[in-house]
């Protein structure tokens, strides 16, 4: 009913607020998964609001829909995680080192898209229905020419990331809704140039809109995540608001029109097939997203949570008493700093060189393993990484171990310690 407020609203914002209290204090599982804890408090409240202000919501009213679109959204954002093993513009660092907590990870993350995008889309026209009037244009019936050319076009767009990844990786994000579009007009499917055919802007615009603020929010939310993405995009590796090159934010609208394009195809796959074509379908979609996770693990993985065990350098003795204090990663020596560990019982000296560690292993997600390397490169500290130059440092690396990061990555590194060392 119109006007009211569901309780999976209130739940929604007090896990929110539950998450975002133990991430400030460290607690598990809400520093590894804060993303997701972030993203369905969100999915919750938002439906919840749209509820209140339409007397209809997604999972009120279409809860099978909503179900479905869980497993969907995996199969999509695996679909753009594919193309990003060609393309290396994002990679993950300080992820559980047990495969089956990330991929529990994955999962749960990447179920938030659909979910999110849509939810968002519908606040916004529920906001626009209230106090904006309709955007409308001009009539416009697509030739049988006109969707051709758009086909063709989506297929280029997707193709050339692949072939020239340096230079064509923002083509990705739109290349899906203008190869997908065509197809569902063809089929009689909804579909938006349907909305423009018949001159209405409205869902269009409400979901560019969606796309744009679902990414600020991505963004936000996994920039205090300390288990998170980074990016090492060509050419906008300076300008950045959180993780995100300032520019990137404009592939976020284009993203929700594709990402809605291919839910809309995907759903009339499943809603014209028989039963055991459907059986066939979530079986592809099912190989081809383990697939991926492991494809995830072996090339966009950076690091793993670095934990006070494996900390080299430091006697076992140590060890042990930093996690007899209740210090077991590495982000919680950080937490209580020289002082904290110093009141621990910890001696200065000791305490000094471990938050020293702790400052470089945590930078940009080096981790653990990728922290060795560097030692023994003879790169010990933050200053002596801000000295170097990337290139002759990876080729350093690449001389000591088959094990060889991304130079983008160690260029990252680089250049944030000269960030933190001015």
């Amino acid at each position: 009913m119109k006007g009211r407020i569901k309780i999976h609203g209130p739940l929604g914002v007090a896990l929110f607020i539950l998450a975002a209290i133990m991430l400030g204090q460290g607690r598990e599982p809400f520093t590894t998964y804060f993303y997701s804890f972030a993203w369905w408090s969100y999915i919750l409240t938002a439906d919840a609001l749209v509820y209140w202000v339409r007397g209809e919501s997604l999972i009120i009213n279409r809860t099978r829909t909503f179900l479905i679109m869980i497993p969907l959204s995996i199969f999509c954002w695996c679909i753009f995680e594919g193309f990003n093993l060609r393309l290396a513009n994002w990679h993950y660092i300080s992820l559980p080192p047990a495969f089956w907590q990330r991929w529990i990870g994955y999962a749960v993350a990447y179920g938030t898209v659909l979910p999110g995008l849509c939810e968002t889309a519908h606040l916004v026209a529920a906001a626009r229905s209230r106090y904006f009037r309709a955007v409308s244009v001009k009539k416009w019936r697509p030739s049988p020419r006109s969707l051709n050319r758009m086909i063709a076009v989506g297929v280029i767009f997707l193709l050339s990331p692949l072939l020239f990844p340096r230079y064509c990786f923002p083509l990705v994000w739109i290349g899906f809704a203008l190869l997908i579009e065509p197809l569902l007009y063809r089929s009689g499917e909804d579909s938006l140039l349907h909305d423009i055919e018949h001159g209405d802007l409205s869902r269009i615009l409400n979901l560019l809109a969606g796309g744009l603020i679902c990414g600020l929010l991505w963004e936000f939310w996994n920039f205090w995540a300390q288990a998170k993405w980074i990016y090492t995009v060509p050419f906008f590796e300076e300008l950045k608001l959180f993780e995100m090159p300032l520019l990137g934010f404009l592939g976020f609208p284009p993203f929700a029109v594709s990402a809605y394009a291919m839910y809309r195809i995907l759903l009339m796959a499943l809603q014209r097939g028989t039963a055991w074509q459907r059986g066939i379908l979530w079986s592809l979609i099912t190989i081809f997203c383990l697939l991926c996770f492991a494809g995830i693990d072996r090339s966009t993985v950076v690091s793993y949570i670095p934990l006070v065990r494996d900390l080299p350098g430091v006697q076992v003795a140590l060890k042990g008493r930093l996690q007899e204090a209740g210090m077991e990663r590495v982000q919680d020596l950080l937490r209580k700093g020289v002082s904290g560990l110093v009141s621990s019982g910890i001696s200065l000296p000791e305490a000094e060189g471990l938050i020293q560690k702790a400052e470089m292993i945590t930078l940009k997600g080096i981790g653990i393993e990728n922290y060795r390397l560097l030692r023994a490169t003879g790169v010990k500290d933050l200053p002596e990484l801000a000295r170097q130059d990337p290139e002759l440092l990876t080729q350093r690396i690449h001389a000591m171990s088959d094990h060889i990061p991304n130079p983008a990555i160690v260029r990252l590194w680089v250049h944030e310690a000269r960030k933190r060392s001015q």
